[in-house]
């Protein structure tokens, strides 16, 4: 992922964290055994959750390469609220709320981002 140098460092964390996972779960798609039946039911969910992470991922790379709006920081985050429980780990999913606090803080206070809160919420994303 390109960053421009105003891209906040949390959002570097949170792409490598959602990245690891996605590494994660593309290699046990890779491994998974075969001969595979067309209503394995667990590859399925494999898949879902790899395409959940991958859409969460595109979102963040659309923010870090955009302008950093409110807009595209209200996709990332809509992006991640669509992870399910078994897509992370608590303590990852912990880690990328975290990530995603402190960029939207960061958000908010750079010159002509997406501050105040007021202003965030009248931009689409979720009032704070």
């Amino acid at each position: 992922m390109k960053r421009s140098p105003a891209a906040p460092a949390p959002l570097a964390i949170l792409a490598a964290r959602l990245r690891a996972r996605a590494a994660a779960l593309a290699q046990e798609v890779r491994d998974y055994p075969t001969p595979i039946a067309r209503c394995d039911e667990q590859l399925t969910g494999l898949l879902e959750r790899r395409a959940r992470l991958y859409r969460a991922l595109g979102a963040l790379e659309a923010l870090a390469q955009g302008a950093g709006s409110a807009a595209e920081l209200s996709a990332l985050e809509a992006g991640v609220r669509a992870l399910r429980p078994g897509d992370l780990s608590a303590k990852l999913a912990g880690r990328c709320a975290a990530a995603l606090e402190a960029l939207r803080a960061e958000c908010r206070a750079r010159p002509g981002g997406c501050a105040p809160a007021d202003a965030w919420a009248n931009d689409g994303g979720p009032a704070a």
